[in-house]
């Protein structure tokens, strides 16, 4: 005996819902045409008409109003189980929204381990420094430069920072008075995360005479342009620390402050986290705070 044909079924069962072909075709995105195709094809199958039809509507025969009371409790079944293995699976995406830097520098070193340790989470990230993309863009976790805590979100401190000048050795040695928190005509490389330049220039009494200035729109882009000699850029205690210990920067003098925005873990309080979210939230967390996990 030949299988039943299961598309037909779903047909059936959408146009006995509705009374209607058209709405059934509407509901399942094809021609009023195919639905009847469908259904011609299931009557055939079980040898019995299931609708009687007129000449503007249809309605269900005794027989096809027994076999829907019959079928329709095991299609709803049928669908909700394969949502829920659809919603199952979706619950080991995890999409995490980070600053570009950030991801390029720190988080993507990072996850060969994550993958080794945790190789059925699907983790999609999002290069991007606008908190508001942490709901609008459907993102699990964010991590972001906050001054403080949002009281709308739970918010984990990753680490405080602290800002600093930090320049090319080539620079340096062009530029000899810089050991002495001289700054006559050097250029100053501002960016958007640390707009810090006058707050560091009056808190340590710096000495300006012929300065240029270098406006970026990017922190990554103002360490390159540092790095590159175009002038002097703002670091902080974590983004510049691969390019210091490599050498390619170096600190001029001596001039630190803490900075005005820190790095959160932030996400939704609601709805809560789903257990791979959680799993890389406590990664996240374990790889700031734990030494032998320390981002490279």
């Amino acid at each position: 005996m030949s299988q039943p044909p299961l598309k037909a079924i779903q047909c059936f069962c959408l146009a006995a819902q509705h009374l209607s072909f058209k709405k059934a075709a509407d509901e399942a995105a094809v021609t009023p045409g195919a639905i009847s195709q469908q259904i011609k094809s299931l009557e055939n199958w079980l040898g019995m008409t299931l609708f009687e039809r007129r000449a503007r509507s249809i309605v269900l025969t005794e027989a096809g109003n027994a076999y829907y009371r019959r079928i329709a409790p095991l299609m709803e079944e049928l669908i909700g189980v394969s949502q829920s293995m659809q919603q199952l699976d979706r619950l080991k995406v995890v999409r995490l929204s980070l600053p570009p830097a950030f991801a390029l520098l720190f988080l993507g070193p990072a996850l060969p381990a994550f993958r080794s340790r945790h190789p059925n989470i699907e983790l999609r990230l999002n290069a991007s420094s606008l908190l508001y993309s942490l709901q609008e863009a459907g993102n699990d976790l964010a991590i972001r430069y906050l001054p403080r805590a949002d009281d709308q979100l739970d918010c984990t401190l990753l680490t405080q920072l602290h800002i600093f000048p930090v320049c090319s050795p080539a620079y340096l040695a062009a530029h000899p008075d810089l050991v002495h928190g001289h700054l006559h005509g050097v250029t100053l490389i501002n960016d958007i995360l640390h707009q810090d330049w006058p707050r560091l220039i009056q808190a340590h009494d710096l000495k300006l005479s012929d300065t240029h200035r270098l406006h970026v729109d990017q922190a990554l882009l103002a360490h390159q342009s540092a790095e590159n000699g175009l002038g002097i850029a703002l670091g902080d205690s974590l983004l510049s620390r691969q390019a210091l210990e490599s050498g390619r920067l170096v600190v001029p003098f001596d001039a630190s402050l803490p900075a005005r925005r820190h790095i959160y873990l932030a996400h939704a309080r609601k709805p809560l986290l789903s257990p791979a979210a959680c799993t890389v939230k406590r990664w996240i967390i374990e790889t700031f705070r734990d030494p032998s996990l320390a981002l490279p």
